[in-house]
């Protein structure tokens, strides 16, 4: 898995983020992502894997930052939402069977559904768990919080 493309498209949005250029920002944050979504891994280890989720998940935090320093909401929720998508397709995946909040009925922690409902574009839905705080209890998901 080659992510030099990747890393120099991430890097050159944040230099072009410091130097007050956001259309270069931009351009290439995008770009990162495309790269992110394109690389796949070659040897299928478990550390791999995770190396790309975390890449990809990344990316998306990366936009959604953007954004919101934009005062865009809308395509800061958007990017938030498809890192989202990116840890729920993990999370099914989930080799921690025996932690407290994988939920057996669907597949996932429940910390993962909760922190993808605290984004929901229903501004009803999203207040409704937003005080909810079970996502610090899974270990897989506290590495991909937005800070």
């Amino acid at each position: 898995m080659d992510v030099s493309r990747w890393e120099t498209h991430t890097l050159l949005a944040n230099e072009s983020e410091q130097e007050q250029k956001p259309m270069m920002s931009i351009i290439h944050y995008q770009l990162a992502l495309a790269a992110a979504q394109q690389l796949e891994p070659l040897q299928g280890t478990r550390d791999e894997f995770e190396e790309l989720l975390t890449i990809k998940v990344v990316s998306c935090h990366n936009l959604a930052a953007f954004w919101r320093n934009a005062g865009d909401s809308e395509y800061e929720l958007k990017y938030l939402q498809l890192a989202s998508e990116q840890v729920m397709a993990l999370i099914p995946q989930c080799p921690r069977k025996e932690c407290d909040t994988f939920v057996e009925s669907i597949g996932c922690c429940k910390s993962a559904l909760i922190e993808f409902l605290k984004r929901h574009p229903n501004p009803i839905v999203a207040q409704q768990v937003e005080n909810i705080t079970v996502s610090s209890q899974c270990e897989l998901i506290a590495r991909f919080k937005l800070h």
